[in-house]
């Protein structure tokens, strides 16, 4: 048995403001009407379901807004990533870049994008110019090009030369003998 409430403000996986909906008893109880997310569904709520849906209408305009302003910015933006190659010249890339890393790469640059909002046909892992599609809601997609180039080892044998030397075997066993 079912109770139905109207929504005062979006509820991931139940609906945004403004909507009647049917939910249990229990999760309207213990949920939704403690946090102030719901209301039941009385003569004096369905009167106030008139500003909540002027309200949501206005939220969701100015977010549409908001989306295209994003929209046109990500166009213009290169995001340039690096992996190790296995040798100058060589196609093979180690590892690969996924949805994950570039919007961790957006982040940095100040856009607020989650990762499953970017949608790669697949991981790139082939150097070059490449094409990922960032879905801002509100049927607002957009595509940012995404550079990957490689980088040989000899950068990555020096670095690790630079290093502190390991402890020798012999003070390493003296050292779980004090022990």
């Amino acid at each position: 048995m079912n109770v139905e409430v109207i929504l005062k403000g979006p509820v991931r996986g139940l609906g945004a403001e403004a909507d009647m909906v049917k939910v249990r008893p229990g999760y309207a109880r213990n949920f939704l009407f403690p946090r102030g997310l719901a209301a039941p569904v009385s003569a004096a709520s369905k009167r106030q379901l008139e500003s909540l849906k002027r309200k949501r209408a206005e939220r969701e305009a100015a977010e549409a807004n908001e989306a295209q302003e994003i929209a046109s910015k990500l166009a213009r933006l290169v995001l340039s990533f690096e992996l190790k190659q296995a040798e100058e010249g060589a196609e093979k890339l180690f590892g690969a870049i996924t949805a994950s890393e570039i919007a961790t790469a957006l982040a940095e640059k100040g856009f607020a994008i989650e990762r499953r909002n970017v949608q790669l046909a697949r991981p790139i892992n082939q150097a070059g110019e490449h094409e990922a599609i960032v879905d801002l809601g509100y049927s607002v997609k957009t595509t940012i090009k995404v550079k990957l180039a490689g980088r040989t080892g000899e950068n990555q044998e020096k670095a690790s030369k630079a290093r502190r030397p390991r402890k020798s075997a012999a003070a390493s066993e003296n050292s779980g003998k004090d022990e």
